[in-house]
């Protein structure tokens, strides 16, 4: 079939309703410009044997910039990851380098990568691309952890930045993450402006690979960076135990390069290795479902299991691109995974005590975390005088831009986000599973010698600072069809908003959109101060008086799904004889909180 029959085919299909607007224009846009001509052949194939689903999927829009950046499914057209949307990202990052101050973009952009398919080559193409644009390039020599780009970005000065990524994605995914100077991943206007001049990319100016080598246009570095960045973090030192038997795997991905050594300068001679995971493989073929997620329980399940069979007592997990970390503690019958608000519960209280044990806590010790992170982190703070920005949109690009934007008189001490990412340290600008295994690992020996555990830690923190219970669950919905029913659910949400979930009122509601929160009880509509003013597609349903019982409710900027976060809270003396009497009472009122909202979700869907 010839291209000028395929574009009549998909014009029918488009006048029938069953192809989309928006895809069909970027059908004829591929199908007809020269730039995209290596794709025709399959556009065409899709279009004769009438796969319209993967069209529409394909077809119906270019990537955003989402908490991640811009990550999606290998394959052809706009909406997914390939050659051609790859060096447009690149492109258009140049162009809007290239509009600022040329003292700025001649101090060059940095480029890693991770171990997924491809990753590689589009590191070399999007390396290509900056060179072909006159912006001098440092790419890495082999796949980096994600914290180690943004490390370099500070340490060499640069502009920018771009991470050849998708971070825990399935092994079908890539991405392209960007940015700007101080190693932060780029915010408004900066993203908006990239992505405005990425849609009207036309022509890619690429330069020679070799050549540009020669010249020193490209420049590759390695060592010379991983040696400042282990410097860094092995200045974490906290604690002189070091008596720890664990298990660190990297799930096939870029920790290995810089955890292990990490922990092994660090001095722990319990370190095991689970050796199937240290080789680097695209496909993740030793992990459950080949899904690299340590925050996935059967992955962590797979981990502890390992663990146990080597008889560690901690087990540690980073995902491909070293940006997060499992943590699974052995108990007295089995193994407990922890909640990425559990270990950031337990690294704040550590990190506050020792630095204040040592002399070294500072004035004004600052915590910062997301609006869906826990907020007991609040009371610990407070009570070592410390303070934490609590509000923040998900993201730890805008953690970063907080923490970069404190007040002189402010210290950062520690930060991080219930999809366990965590920042320990002030030389990255992005969550850090490296610095956070070095953390872990001393808070685990620490506790470990004084003949405690990591849950024993929990639960006299739970008597001191009141028990906080959280949960998170997610409702998939693929393609162009599962983003219309995304949009229809929040539409619905906000014109007709529930006024109560599993038989709790709902009070309040505070809309990310606009920023406002309104009052169920009065209909009074108030603006929300939010910090850094920064909006978003995310809605809180209030059910308590001190905003301490939650839902919130967001589609995700990474994966296709609505993410939904339930949370509540409870004290000892509020009634209650022991702590685990406490537990179960609020841990069931926050699992009927989130069955109601996903019962109320999937009515709307349909």
């Amino acid at each position: 079939m010839k291209v000028e029959q395929a574009l009549e085919i998909a014009k029918g299909y488009r006048d029938e309703g069953r192809l989309l607007d928006s895809a069909y224009e970027n059908i004829v846009r591929w199908l007809t410009l020269p730039a995209y001509r290596e794709y025709a052949d399959e556009i065409v194939s899709m279009i004769e044997n009438e796969r319209l689903k993967e069209l529409n999927d394909c077809f119906f829009e270019m990537i955003p910039f989402g908490t991640g950046g811009r990550r999606g499914t290998e394959g052809v057209g706009p909406n997914r990851i390939n050659d051609r949307t790859m060096a447009e990202s690149a492109q258009g990052l140049s162009e809007y380098l290239l509009e600022q101050p040329e003292e700025f973009y001649r101090r060059g952009v940095v480029i890693g990568y991770d171990t997924r398919r491809n990753s590689k080559r589009y590191a070399i193409r999007c390396a290509r691309v900056f060179a072909g644009n006159g912006i001098p390039v440092y790419l890495f020599d082999g796949p980096r952890p994600t914290p180690e780009l943004s490390f370099a970005i500070r340490h060499l000065n640069c502009a920018s930045g771009a991470s050849i990524t998708a971070s825990h994605n399935p092994p079908t995914d890539n991405g392209f993450k960007a940015y700007w100077e101080g190693g932060l991943q780029v915010l408004s206007p900066h993203d908006r402006n990239i992505i405005e001049r990425v849609q009207r990319v036309d022509e890619i100016r690429e330069a020679d690979f070799e050549q540009a080598k020669a010249s020193g246009l490209i420049k590759i570095i390695g060592e010379d960076v991983d040696e400042p960045f282990l410097d860094r973090v092995c200045a974490l030192e906290l604690t002189d135990a070091r008596d720890l038997d664990f298990l660190y795997t990297p799930l096939h991905g870029t920790g290995a390069h810089l955890v292990v050594p990490a922990l092994e300068r660090m001095g722990f001679k319990g370190l095991k290795l689970y050796e199937p995971h240290m080789e680097p493989d695209p496909s993740f073929p030793d992990v459950p479902d080949n899904y690299p997620n340590p925050e996935e329980p059967k992955v962590m399940e797979f981990v502890a299991a390992r663990a146990d069979e080597l008889g560690c007592e901690l087990a540690i997990a980073s995902d491909p691109d070293a940006d997060r970390l499992g943590v699974a503690v052995k108990t007295g019958d089995g193994w407990k995974i922890l909640s990425g608000n559990q270990v950031g519960v337990l690294m704040c209280w550590f990190i506050l005590d020792r630095l204040k044990e040592a002399g070294r806590l500072p004035v004004n010790p600052v915590v910062v975390k997301t609006l869906v992170t826990t907020d007991m982190v609040i009371p610990i703070a407070e009570s070592y005088g410390g303070s934490v920005v609590r509000d923040l949109l998900v993201g730890f690009k805008y953690i970063c831009r907080t923490i970069e934007d404190l007040p002189s008189d402010a210290n950062f001490v520690f930060a991080f986000e219930e999809s366990i990412g965590y920042l320990t340290g002030d030389f990255v600008r992005d969550k850090d599973a490296v610095g956070a295994a070095v953390v872990c690992a001393q808070m685990a020996a620490h506790l470990k010698a004084r003949g405690k555990s990591l849950l024993d830690k929990l639960d006299e923190l739970y008597l001191q600072y009141g028990y906080f219970s959280e949960l998170e669950r997610s409702l998939f919905f693929e393609g162009a069809e599962g983003h219309m029913k995304m949009q229809r659910i929040m539409d619905a949400f906000r014109s007709e908003p529930p006024k109560e979930i599993a038989g709790y009122d709902v009070l309040w509601i505070i809309d990310r959109r606009d920023n406002t929160v309104k009052d169920l009880r009065t209909g009074e509509v108030k603006p929300y101060h939010a910090h850094g003013g920064w909006t978003g597609n995310v809605l809180v349903f209030g059910l308590s008086n001190d905003g301490l019982t939650r839902v919130t409710v967001r589609p995700s900027g990474t994966e296709p799904k609505i993410k939904h976060y339930a949370c509540s809270s409870g004290r000892v003396e509020d009634g209650f004889t022991t702590i685990s009497g406490l537990k179960a009472v609020v841990d069931n009122k926050v699992r009927e909180l989130m069955d109601g909202i996903l019962e109320m979700e999937r009515g709307i869907a349909g």
